[in-house]
């Protein structure tokens, strides 16, 4: 057997590519201070992390105001008992989710999205909560970058957008939905990586959108989908709902409708689609009842909660996603705990094969302060294996979005 010394860095570099996760990677990492070295360079990093989905490290959630404080965000990293526990608490000890390194005051800037080891965060700006000063940072690496301004011509589109978050006089309210769109394989680079930032509006009969590339630094026009369960001849303003994700689409759900608002951000394309065959006979009431999952074959699965039963419980329909056809493959039903029906309040993401489900207070808690807590639950969905996540204290979380990235030791900048 060769000497593992006399192995170049280029043929360690392969052999590490091939371990099959992250805390493989860490491992070797760990043992070996050749495998380290190799692992740790800015040029390895950028061949891994494509390669590799960034492993599920905890929930940040967003809470209101309340009792004359001030509204705010918390880092809640998972438990010790799940696998991403190590990962999750090198992460939680480095970087700065208060994004105390943002313009002052911090307080102003609300979280609206987490992707790729960024976050996006915004502030009202001269009254307005559509047209709001945006910021993208990376809190590991404590940098940021402020957007330019949506040019003036651009804006002259949007008239009397509907809130889309909050409500009407709510410091956190916002008539706008705006969000990362995933990067691609060719477009992380060391120097300057690049992002691409999607703004949405829902006026009266139409949806104004624009995107912003890091590369260009300017906002464009994103031709939106003419359909009427978009105009508000049909409903009293259009609200999306939970916004979902999977192999470079996102889809929203039509307040009143049983459709998708559907964006495929490699073509940059919108459409609407017909998702009444898997939501007929179901109570939707929350929009997160309904989410998409990335299939290990490249398809997108679609994840169905029925939870206003007869009976009380807790049921969840898998389909295969049949993009324009009124034909859904029925793949797995799977019932959930008896005790959860009653405190099921969504999924809120998906990631390595996992669905994440938050659970409301338990209902012998409600009046003892100490026990209240929202939690966050894993399903596998092969083994269908439920497993504790993380949960919070916080009595109100208005906002829940899944976190998934590399730990430091495995992370290059972002911004």
């Amino acid at each position: 057997m060769a000497d593992l010394a006399a192995l170049t860095d280029d043929v360690l570099a392969e052999i590490l590519l091939r371990v099959p996760s992250l805390r493989d990677l860490a491992r070797a990492s760990a043992s070996c201070a050749s495998f380290r070295r190799v692992a740790s360079s800015p040029c390895f990093l950028r061949r891994f992390r494509p390669l590799h989905a960034a492993p599920p490290l905890g929930v940040f959630c967003c809470y209101p105001a309340g009792g004359g404080g001030t509204a705010g965000s918390q880092f809640h990293a998972a438990l010790p008992s799940h696998p991403s526990a190590p990962l999750a608490g090198a992460v939680a000890r480095s970087a700065d989710f208060s994004f105390a390194f943002l313009p002052p005051p911090s307080a102003d800037w609300l979280v609206r999205d987490s992707r790729d080891g960024r976050f996006l965060l915004d502030r009202a700006r001269d009254g307005t909560t559509a047209f709001t000063e945006v910021a993208i940072c990376d809190p590991l690496f404590r940098r940021y970058r402020l957007l330019p301004p949506i040019p003036d011509d651009l804006a002259a589109a949007v008239d009397n957008p509907y809130v889309q978050r909050g409500g009407d006089g709510d410091l956190q309210s916002r008539s706008s939905e705006i969000f990362l769109a995933s990067r691609s394989d060719d477009s992380v680079s060391e120097e300057d990586p690049a992002f691409t930032v999607i703004w949405m509006a829902c006026c009266r009969g139409k949806l104004v959108a624009f995107f912003y590339s890091s590369e260009s630094q300017q906002w464009r026009v994103l031709s939106p989908p003419e359909h009427y369960a978009l105009s508000t001849r049909r409903v009293m303003g259009v609200r999306l709902g939970q916004r979902n994700h999977a192999h470079g689409c996102f889809y929203w759900m039509v307040a009143l409708t049983h459709r998708w608002l559907v964006l495929d951000t490699r073509k940059m394309e919108f459409s609407i689609v017909d998702i009444s065959p898997v939501l007929s006979g179901r109570a939707m009431m929350f929009s997160n009842q309904i989410t998409t999952l990335e299939s290990s074959d490249g398809r997108t699965t679609v994840v169905v909660s029925d939870v206003f039963r007869p009976d009380k419980r807790c049921l969840l329909y898998f389909y295969a996603f049949m993009y324009f056809s009124d034909r859904w493959q029925l793949l797995n039903r799977v019932a959930l705990p008896e005790e959860w029906g009653y405190r099921f309040r969504g999924i809120i993401g998906a990631a390595e094969g996992y669905l994440f489900i938050k659970l409301d207070h338990p209902k012998e808690n409600l009046n003892d302060q100490i026990e209240r807590h929202v939690e966050f639950f894993s399903l596998d969905v092969k083994t269908m294996q439920l497993g504790s996540f993380c949960r919070t204290t916080l009595l109100t979380v208005t906002e829940a979005y899944l976190y998934c990235d590399f730990p430091p030791s495995f992370t290059l900048p972002s911004i």
